[in-house]
């Protein structure tokens, strides 16, 4: 058995929370610059799709690598869109010798005119703790389902 090292209290997952919920507000509030300030300058952003989704190849693998790049790439996809919407739902939280990793819930919707494609996953995040404060240094989204159109995010 692993044990972890790293403590965290309320005040640091008040803090991991609200970089949580700070991103979405940015991704859908179009700030994609702001996006950046989630993670460290060498995080690494990577998405994974259940293997029965169509489509979910062209999105599988690391997206950008850096918080500015990480935040070029995510608004470079979502700014195609008209709108979006993020909802969080559980978010869990477990120490580990290196920060903190968490798994949240996600569902988002992404719409094009009158097309949609809305979709159902995890972050799994790996949070480290920085001179600013905790910050995403690696991020995994695994969609698990879709409903809609992928063209409407992949502009075809």
């Amino acid at each position: 058995m692993t044990q972890n090292t790293q403590q965290i209290d309320g005040l640091d997952e008040k803090e991991i929370r609200s970089v949580l919920l700070g991103y979405v507000e940015a991704l859908d509030g179009r700030d994609f610059e702001r996006i950046a300030d989630a993670f460290t300058e060498g995080a690494e952003l990577e998405n994974t799709f259940e293997n029965y989704i169509p489509g979910g190849d062209d999105f599988t693998g690391v997206m950008a690598r850096g918080a500015k790049d990480i935040a070029r790439a995510v608004g470079g996809l979502m700014g195609r869109l008209d709108a979006t919407q993020h909802f969080l739902g559980a978010i869990w939280l477990e120490p580990t010798d290196d920060g903190v990793r968490t798994r949240t819930q996600v569902i988002a919707h992404h719409h094009r005119g009158t097309g949609f494609y809305h979709t159902g996953g995890t972050y799994t995040d790996s949070f480290v703790r920085t001179g600013s404060g905790w910050r995403i240094d690696r991020r995994v989204l695994h969609t698990s389902w879709t409903t809609g159109e992928p063209g409407v995010v992949t502009g075809a």
